[in-house]
């Protein structure tokens, strides 16, 4: 083969105006708008349905200047909002992709509500899970991001009725096809065959790599094993398969991970944040009753503290990025609990089974059960008590007083940093191409979403809807910018 139309010409009766590789928050909506234009897109997704992380996230999108802010008197616009972004991840983030994230955001908000998005009534609000903005600009739906899914889902129906989007559904990709330094098409994976399909320009919206133990212990050595909710299908494979074809892979040294991870069942490696989340991740929604201590069995924070960026570094520094709950009875039954949603019984119930919630009869046999230090755990226990006695915290200022550890049974909650989102990913431009280890542009492929890490968009920080809003954005700018047909 000579060239490149050659290789094409090999395979007319797979060529398309466009492949995307990644049926979810980037990649469906790339292919609606390439298809608007008019051209010819195959989608691959190695899942049995299309949507990705779409079903699984809580779907918070954030954007300055839109008309719902217009409309709810909010004074704001993309350029504050990048400020606010980049104030919040103290100048980590790549600018030019926040940027062009924020440029876009407002109209890829008002795109949702043109098709009747339906907003949660209150937003946009302010949001305090992770370091607030400082102007209400954080959006969600009814139904988390499924309202997403639902509210594109008809776009893309009727162009996979038109023939404008094909999908091939259980199509694993394994490698891209280069010729002369200019990607010409993918080689996929189906029921264990290999098949080729060509187009001019690949996009890769594959997601992150939060679920995939060996990918995160070879770029992320020295942190400790990987506690994951993210979804099973976020596996990293459009990384790997672009490094293979010389992609450059940058930022997982910005990695920071959420809190409120439990392991249901220990040593699968999994946390569930809809069904058992520990709502350690600011005091702000609910005052602390307990005490958290390393496996040293010291006390290390202010649990009262607000600042979740406080909070998620500082727990990231103890050993093994995990640390435990430690309360007595009464404190189960006053007030919001300690597990988002769930009642007392539940508590009551996981701590008899004795997987991630230990309980004893005393101070003695709780560290007995944990493996936590015994005098360690009885001098915070007590030294706690006194403070709350005294309503006074000498050594963390703690201003939440109200609870002892003191009438029995006690219990033992181990919670751990956990990953919802991978922050590692490929190296693009501003134009979304992807760049090689030289930063050189490998010709004929770009990029969109969760491939290249949160840390593109959020830097080493949560930046409250600077992911799902970036990869809905960047699909339709690259839906637009590689969907016509000349």
């Amino acid at each position: 083969m000579n060239d490149v139309s050659d290789l094409l010409g090999q395979c007319a009766a797979q060529k398309y105006d466009l492949i995307v590789v990644g049926a979810g928050t980037a990649g469906m909506p790339c292919a609606i708008t390439a298809a608007e234009q008019g051209a010819k897109v195959l989608v691959i997704e190695k899942a049995d349905k299309i949507g990705g992380t779409l079903h699984l996230s809580a779907g918070h999108m954030s954007a300055g200047g839109t008309r719902r802010q217009k409309a709810m008197g909010i004074d704001d616009s993309p350029e504050k909002h990048y400020e606010d972004v980049m104030r919040v991840c103290k100048n980590t983030a790549d600018p030019a992709l926040v940027a062009l994230a924020t440029r876009e955001a407002p109209h890829t908000i008002d795109w949702l509500e043109d098709l009747g998005f339906p907003f949660e009534p209150t937003t946009p609000k302010l949001v305090f899970g992770h370091v607030p903005y400082q102007t209400p600009r954080t959006y969600w739906g009814t139904d988390a991001a499924r309202s997403i899914f639902q509210t594109i889902l008809p776009l893309w129906e009727k162009y996979v009725k038109s023939a404008h989007i094909e999908v091939r559904l259980q199509h694993q990709l394994t490698d891209l096809i280069v010729h002369k330094n200019q990607v010409v098409g993918v080689r996929v994976r189906h029921n264990k065959n290999k098949v080729d399909f060509f187009a001019k320009n690949t996009v890769l919206t594959t997601g992150g790599y939060a679920s995939n133990p060996e990918f995160f212990a070879k770029v992320h050595p020295e942190r400790p094993r990987l506690l994951s909710t993210a979804a099973l299908t976020s596996t990293g494979d459009g990384i790997m398969v672009a490094q293979k074809a010389g992609a450059a892979f940058r930022w997982a040294e910005k990695h920071i991970s959420s809190l409120g991870g439990v392991e249901l069942e220990p040593g699968s490696g999994r946390t569930d944040y809809w069904n058992a989340w520990a709502m350690v991740f600011t005091s702000k929604y609910r005052p602390p009753r307990e005490i958290y201590v390393n496996a040293e069995g010291k006390r290390f924070l202010n649990e009262d503290e607000l600042d979740p960026d406080v909070r998620e570094r500082i727990i990231a520094r103890q050993p093994g990025e995990k640390f435990w709950l430690i309360f007595d009875d009464p404190s189960i039954d006053d007030g919001e609990p300690v597990i988002r949603g769930w009642k007392p019984e539940q508590i009551r119930k996981a701590a008899l089974d004795g997987k991630f919630i230990q309980q004893a009869d005393s101070i003695e046999t709780l560290a007995a059960k944990t493996g936590i230090p015994t005098e360690a755990l009885k001098k915070s226990v007590e030294a706690y008590n006194k403070a709350v006695a005294e309503k006074n915290d000498p050594e963390f200022g703690r201003s939440t007083l109200t609870h002892a550890i003191s009438k029995a049974p006690f219990y033992a909650m181990l919670s751990y940093t956990s990953s919802l989102i991978s922050f590692g990913g490929l190296h693009v431009n501003a134009n979304l191409q992807v760049l090689d280890r030289q930063g050189n542009v490998i010709n004929g492929l770009y990029a969109a979403g969760e491939v290249l890490g949160a840390a593109a968009t959020s830097g080493n920080a949560f930046c409250g809807g600077m992911l799902i809003t970036p990869a809905l954005s960047f699909g339709r700018i690259l839906g637009r910018q590689l969907g016509k047909i000349s």
